[in-house]
């Protein structure tokens, strides 16, 4: 009979101790399921925060950069520019056409500095095609396009210029 009670005394202990178990395993998860609902509430909300921080730096940001753009009295006049350049002799004709762009400022509409002459590509006369024009051309849009500034201001048309180019050289190839 003692067995017997050792017996029961121990499988009911056991039985204790796997309820006990079991019981400590759903408080670890309910604690981790907590804890974890709490670090998604807190990423939501740093996210909102960093969020709202970014939204108030663009702004901030927009704002100094339309003030900066109203109140500055300077432009930058840009315009296309065409130079064509050769050599005639009874054996060789040579010529070379320099495209590129021009850039002078402007202070309250008064021209501040001597225009600057930036070349972009410089073509032989017998390199000298629609492809080699239009690269060039697009060589000068890219560059122009990369400047962020209101204050750029283009004088003329990329397209038209590369046209009559190609209509004056086309032209001077004719009448030697």
């Amino acid at each position: 009979m003692t067995q017997d009670l050792v017996i029961v005394i121990i499988a009911t202990s056991l039985i204790w101790i796997i309820i006990l178990l079991m019981f400590i395993n759903h408080l670890k998860q309910k604690s981790m399921t907590a804890l974890r609902s709490k670090e998604i509430d807190f990423e939501r909300h740093k996210n909102q925060i960093l969020d709202q921080m970014r939204k108030e730096k663009q702004s901030e940001f927009e704002k100094g950069y339309v003030s900066g753009a109203e109140k500055s009295d300077f432009i930058i006049h840009v315009e296309p520019y065409k130079n064509i350049d050769g050599k005639r002799s009874y054996f060789q004709n040579s010529q070379v056409v320099e495209i590129g762009y021009i850039y002078r400022l402007f202070v309250k509409g008064v021209p501040s500095l001597d225009p600057h002459v930036q070349i972009v590509e410089r073509i032989k006369m017998s390199e000298l095609n629609e492809k080699n024009v239009d690269s060039a051309i697009g060589k000068l849009e890219m560059i122009l396009d990369k400047i962020p500034s209101p204050h750029l201001r283009l004088a003329g048309n990329l397209k038209e210029f590369g046209k009559g180019l190609l209509k004056n050289v086309k032209a001077k190839r004719l009448n030697p």
